[in-house]
């Protein structure tokens, strides 16, 4: 799944969350312009906020497993990698049923060229399809460029402004995190980043007429067409 039927429509998806200090603030601005994500969690931060996911999928967000350990799972074992979203899925379901076609997105996406992964997904959720996307924010490389909290929304912008102009945009699956999972510099600005983001990012695609949406389930297809890009 690479693009939304409805141009007038795109889908945000956050990978990595739950995070404390950003999850709040960012389930506001949401609300604020009445706009839905998508949230891929890593088991590991939903295991410590609990109430996060609860009070995410109340305000009805779609939740998917981003695996437990944000490690690159096309390198584990087929055991591992179903264990691992086995164990995340386990834990989101406490809050809600478990998603029948299921959204996957590995972290680091890693993996989407591999027959050998896309078998093993097939194997945990028969039916399921890996989710890409077209405009991101490369959000881990925006702390980066911060100095000073005076930085931030200048920064931002940069990165705002480049998604906006995406020919992709209409209809598009747009790649932002909570508090992206590296180690590069810039780490105490990541909270503000983040929010940061999602609000221009909602102002700028209030401002185009586009309204942000769930993704919507794949239509039924053979599994191995599921992973061709088209």
């Amino acid at each position: 799944m690479r693009q939304l039927a409805d141009p007038a429509t795109v889908a945000i998806t956050i990978d990595d969350a739950p995070m404390p200090e950003t999850m709040p603030g960012m389930l506001e601005l949401l609300d604020l312009h009445h706009a839905k994500a998508t949230f891929f969690m890593s088991g590991f931060r939903a295991a410590l906020a609990g109430e996060l996911v609860a009070e995410t999928v109340r305000r009805g967000h779609a939740v998917y497993a981003h695996g437990w350990d944000h490690v690159r799972l096309d390198r584990e074992s087929p055991r591992r990698l179903m264990e691992d979203m086995e164990r995340c899925e386990a834990l989101l379901a406490h809050y809600r049923p478990t998603p029948d076609p299921y959204l996957v997105r590995l972290p680091y996406n890693g993996g989407w060229r591999s027959a050998r992964i896309h078998r093993t997904l097939n194997r945990w959720r028969p039916g399921c399809a890996i989710v890409h996307w077209g405009p991101s924010l490369e959000d881990h490389m925006t702390p980066t460029r911060c100095a000073s909290v005076e930085d931030i929304e200048r920064e931002c912008r940069r990165d705002v402004d480049r998604v906006l102009a995406d020919p992709r945009l209409a209809g598009g699956i747009i790649l932002m995190h909570d508090q992206p999972i590296n180690d590069r510099p810039g780490a105490q600005h990541k909270t503000a980043v983040t929010v940061t983001l999602l609000r221009q990012l909602l102002e700028g695609l209030a401002e185009r007429g586009l309204k942000s949406v769930t993704l919507p389930p794949p239509p039924p297809q053979r599994w191995w067409r599921r992973y061709i890009l088209t």
